[in-house]
């Protein structure tokens, strides 16, 4: 795909994507290149505990949000020129693997392609990322064969629900733009962390880890965007102003958009954060021209 030129380009995702770090890695990066010229407008449109199945566990505390329920005003409002997608890990609602959740997960995904691709954009599909059982806190691991599981309660082989959806999602290359498999890059992460750490944890079991979504954004920027890079955020000190910035414009598109989820962030109005944004610039760029005239 070419990224030469400037793209708008929105994520639409569960909690992962709502946390944004691998969203606020990218646009750090560019920001860094010598050439100082950013092609990319990233807009985080991530809800926490979203599907795009539409499916929710008995014991969650609200019906899950679905995409389905704010995907048009999602997208008139933030006229994507690219749209990456990422869902799974709630979809088979942290139950064991059935059929009839894995149709609900296939026709979630396919209404919202041919959603996205009715608007003009490209579509940017990737694969969910694992469940890591072994990291899993503030939860209790299930065998198969019980009446009720939930993400606080999740079946303990529930990472291989979501290496069939996985499978699924990395046969869609003909019906979308570009398939990102995120999942291997991630599993490889966790074992190298876990060979040389045995106390690590990834996350929560669910949730990434900073490290986790340093291979997210690595993956993305390689397969996306053509850009190996091995130097990590850490070492960039436009970062925490960057950091700061996204997560001020992902509230505010968000509650912007509108959804379902009973949490709701606090943000300011778009058009508020928007300027609030614009003063975050100004000292991103302060320090950049800081840092590269040493």
């Amino acid at each position: 795909m070419n990224a030469n030129a400037s793209k708008r380009i929105v994520f639409l995702g569960d909690s992962i994507t709502d946390d944004g770090t691998y969203i606020s890695y990218l646009d750090a990066f560019f920001r860094q290149q010598p050439d100082a010229r950013h092609p990319c407008t990233f807009i985080n449109l991530g809800v926490s505990s979203e599907t795009a199945s539409g499916l929710s566990e008995p014991d969650h505390p609200f019906p899950r949000p679905c995409i389905h329920e704010r995907l048009e005003r999602a997208l008139s409002e933030s006229r994507p020129d690219w749209t990456v997608i990422c869902y799974g890990m709630n979809d088979g609602i942290y139950y064991p693997f059935s059929e009839e959740r894995f149709a609900a997960y296939r026709d979630g995904m396919n209404r919202l392609i041919e959603a996205v691709r009715a608007t003009g954009s490209k579509v940017i599909v990737m694969t969910p990322p694992p469940f890591d059982a072994a990291s899993l806190s503030g939860a209790i691991l299930l065998p198969e064969g019980e009446e009720k599981y939930s993400y606080l309660t999740p079946f303990i082989r529930y990472d291989d629900v979501l290496e069939r959806y996985a499978e699924w999602v990395l046969g869609l290359e003909s019906a979308v733009d570009a398939v990102i498999a995120i999942r291997e890059p991630l599993l490889q992460y966790i074992a190298a962390q876990k060979n040389s750490n045995t106390d690590y944890r990834y996350g929560d079991g669910i949730h990434p880890d900073a490290g986790g979504h340093w291979v997210i954004a690595q993956t993305l920027l390689r397969q996306l965007f053509q850009q190996n890079v091995e130097q990590g955020p850490d070492t960039w000190p436009i970062y925490p102003l960057v950091y700061e910035r996204h997560r001020l414009l992902s509230a505010a598109w968000k509650e912007h958009v509108g959804h379902t989820n009973e949490n709701k962030a606090e943000a300011l109005p778009l058009d508020k954060a928007i300027q609030h944004g614009e003063l975050l610039e100004g000292q991103i760029q302060e320090l950049l021209q800081a840092y590269r005239n040493g």
